[in-house]
């Protein structure tokens, strides 16, 4: 299936979700995040969640790490729709979150992050496939941002639903994610 069809079809997926699946997918996903090791991690991106979208809550993820995890800097998103590019706060005593023009949370105000502090990076996703190529929303804000991190920046997509067997058009600038979070398992890419 190419994106297009992709995209349809998952966000028709997500849009059958009932808000108590919702939610129960929600609280698996956090269990297997739990399961990860952590060990060596300083910084954690999380995108967060258009709720009315129904996208995996990662305020739960963030509000566990915060409790369990003292020691994480975790960091948000700002998108800049001009340029399609991204910027990253510090989740600190210095962040704002607003809701923007398109019911995304993001930072108003904050501290900024290197993206090279990027240890790990929980990536939103539509979909994606057994080779680790995702669909999103069709903008490539993560595609260009995941270029800006390290060459061993862990990139874990959140999915509700199993991989695809294949996308049939990527492209260059397509960026894989190198592991994957389901409501049942956790694991590396490429699935096999």
């Amino acid at each position: 299936m190419t994106k297009a069809e992709i995209r349809k079809l998952y966000i028709a997926k997500r849009n059958l979700l009932s808000q108590a699946e919702y939610d129960h997918l929600n609280h698996r996903l956090l269990r297997q995040f739990q399961q990860l090791n952590l060990a060596g991690i300083k910084c954690i991106h999380l995108f967060l969640p258009i709720h009315k979208r129904k996208e995996p809550d990662t305020f739960l993820i963030r509000n566990w790490l915060k409790d369990n995890h003292r020691d994480i800097l975790l960091a948000f998103p700002k998108a800049d729709f001009a340029h399609h590019t991204m910027q990253n706060y510090a989740d600190d005593e210095q962040l704002e979150l607003s809701i923007n023009a398109f019911e995304i949370p993001e930072p108003v105000s904050g501290n900024a992050i290197d993206p090279l502090t990027i240890d790990m990076m929980l990536v939103p996703l539509l979909a994606f496939d057994k080779q680790g190529y995702r669909v999103g929303y069709g903008k490539g804000f993560y595609d260009r941002f995941m270029v800006q991190c390290r060459a061993d920046t862990r990139f874990i997509g959140l999915s509700f639903f199993d991989p695809v067997e294949v996308i049939d058009d990527v492209n260059e600038f397509d960026r894989k994610i190198t592991e994957y979070i389901l409501p049942k398992s956790n694991g590396k890419m490429p699935i096999v």
